[in-house]
Parts: C-alpha cells; sequence; structure tokens
C-alpha cells in the first residue's frame, strides 16, 4: 500500500494540470474566434461557447484543490467534456470557416 499512494497522487496531478491547461487552452481559443465564424459553422453563438469553456477552465482549475473538483469527481469530469467538446467538434469547424471551403 505504500507505493500505490504516490503513484495515485502523481497521476492524480498530471490530471489536474493537464485539465487545467485544457480548459485555459479552449476558453483563450473560444475567446479569440470571430463571432461571425460560429454563425457561419452553424454552431451556438461565442458567448456561449466563451461561456462554457470558460466554466469548464474554472472547475478544471479547482481540480488542484480537490473535494468535489477533484480530477476523479464529476463535476471535473463535466468540465472536462465542455472543453473537449468545444476542442474536438466546435474547433475544427470554425478553423474550416475562417479559412475558406476545401472547395
Amino acid at each position: 500500500m505504500g507505493l500505490i499512494l504516490p503513484i495515485i497522487e502523481i497521476v492524480t496531478w498530471i490530471l489536474a494540470v493537464g485539465g487545467a491547461i485544457t480548459g485555459v487552452f479552449a476558453a483563450v481559443d473560444a475567446a479569440s474566434r470571430r463571432s461571425d465564424a460560429f454563425a457561419a459553422a452553424d454552431k451556438q453563438t461565442k458567448g456561449t461557447w466563451a461561456g462554457i469553456t470558460v466554466a469548464c477552465a474554472v472547475v478544471l482549475g479547482l481540480g488542484f484543490f480537490g473535494g468535489a473538483f477533484a480530477p476523479q469527481g464529476l463535476l471535473w469530469l463535466a468540465g472536462l467534456t465542455g472543453s473537449l467538446v468545444y476542442l474536438l467538434d466546435v474547433r475544427p469547424r470554425l478553423r474550416e470557416v475562417q479559412r475558406g471551403g476545401r472547395w
């Protein structure tokens, strides 16, 4: 048991750092995009996505303090899910719209 607890703490710390970086990156990216690109990509408004990603970044940042926001917690997973939805679904469409269509 003496060897397992430090490994769990290290993994938890890595998840907390990675989640916080992901949340901040998503929030900054959402805030830096043009408003009209969201409408052109047929996604929610810039304000909606900026609010979602900022809220997720706050929750993921609070992961360092443990409790309900610990990386093993449901709130932390919800924050990570919101950030990943933006990064993996919305952001690629925004980049495509801002860059121009393929054809």
